[in-house]
């Protein structure tokens, strides 16, 4: 108890001397204080001239690298363009060939639901075996020939357009580090 008075009577006895000094908080934030330290960076003696030349030819050859990059950037960029014209032009056979592809699923689709209606009403009700194999065998021969139907279909639409492949896009050389 005695610890908490003690405590709180320094808490009250400080903030009454920053109050009267004149003293506000602004003071502490004007010095920022960093704890790390810069990384050491490794320096190279103006006498040493090999790793100097070395930089000056790796730096040239970078130049050279960045002169081959820019003109590849602007063969990537007409290639870009001629690749999206492609695909622009590729759009409405891709959309026909879905459409068609689709027509052909749903014929087939049709074709399945009228022979099950069938089989389903022929089963319908006190039907004798006989009734029911025949009506099974039907449903088989129809279902043999929609199926065959789709297969025909889609060996006559044929394979889908093949889509161009985009061009590939240059790397940016890495730039030297200086000695």
């Amino acid at each position: 108890m005695i610890r908490k008075i003690s405590k709180s009577a320094a808490a009250v006895t400080l903030g009454l001397a920053l109050v009267l000094t004149g003293v506000n908080g602004a003071h502490a934030v004007d010095a920022p204080t960093t704890s790390e330290t810069p990384a050491p960076v490794a320096k190279v003696a103006k006498k040493d001239r090999a790793a100097i030349d070395a930089y000056k030819l790796v730096k040239a050859d970078f130049q050279v690298a960045m002169a081959a990059f820019k003109a590849s950037k602007q063969e990537f960029e007409a290639q870009m363009a001629a690749h999206k014209l492609a695909m622009d032009e590729l759009k409405p056979a891709l959309t026909a060939f879905a459409a068609a592809k689709k027509v052909i699923g749903q014929t087939f689709s049709t074709a399945m639901q009228a022979a099950k209606a069938s089989f389903d009403q022929a089963v319908a009700g006190e039907a004798t075996a006989e009734q029911k194999l025949a009506a099974k065998s039907t449903f088989e021969q129809a279902r043999t020939a929609a199926t065959a139907a789709r297969t025909a279909a889609i060996t006559a639409l044929g394979t889908a357009p093949v889509k161009p492949a985009a061009p590939v896009k240059p790397t940016k050389p890495v730039k030297p580090s200086r000695p």
